[in-house]
């Protein structure tokens, strides 16, 4: 743990982690796309696979655009925006399909193709907010939780919320619920 290697993302899993190789060792590494040439700091390491966090972004492959939401990689609401819209709905697909064959045994043919979103921003119209105080900080945090731990993220805004909820969540902000939630 704590071992720097370099990788390059061949494939994405079931929740969006960046899949690389070294050798038959394979590494999840979260907000890493395909094609990505990547430094990965291990943070996991089990007997055939491990955890890492991108250390360094080497060379960004074809697939990887550049996040709409400022809070992307602290927020844990969405784990695919660094991906081009096309690409997530494809690799997504692919995910269904394979869970069905690995699982059912079903060929992957019987998987219809995914319907993309017409707005892949400002769509979702439920989102859950979380609140916490911040002790250090001294404040309220109202967001999300954290991709990372069990933290809130502090959020003004959401790009995937509809506009109606991007409202409601400043209007929450001008009356808080009571210190701790």
């Amino acid at each position: 743990i704590g071992d720097k290697i370099s990788l390059e993302i061949r494939d994405i899993a079931f929740g969006g982690e960046g899949v690389g190789r070294a050798g038959d060792f394979v590494v999840f590494v979260p907000f890493t796309a395909p094609g990505d040439l990547v430094d990965v700091k291990l943070t996991e390491v089990k007997r055939n696979f491990g955890r890492g966090m991108l250390a360094r972004l080497l060379e960004a492959g074809p697939e990887r655009v550049e996040p709409r939401c400022q809070y992307f990689g602290e927020c844990g609401g969405c784990q695919y925006q660094h991906i081009a819209y096309t690409e997530q709905v494809r690799w997504k697909s692919k995910q269904v399909a394979d869970l069905f064959q690995r699982v059912g045994g079903f060929d992957p043919a019987v998987v219809a193709e995914v319907i993309p979103c017409p707005q892949p921003y400002a769509y979702r119209n439920r989102i859950l907010v979380r609140s916490q105080w911040n002790k250090p900080g001294r404040c309220l945090h109202l967001g999300f939780v954290r991709h990372d731990c069990g933290l809130v993220a502090d959020i003004e805004s959401c790009a995937i919320a509809a506009p109606p909820l991007n409202i409601a969540l400043t209007n929450l902000r001008k009356t808080p619920p009571p210190k701790g939630g």
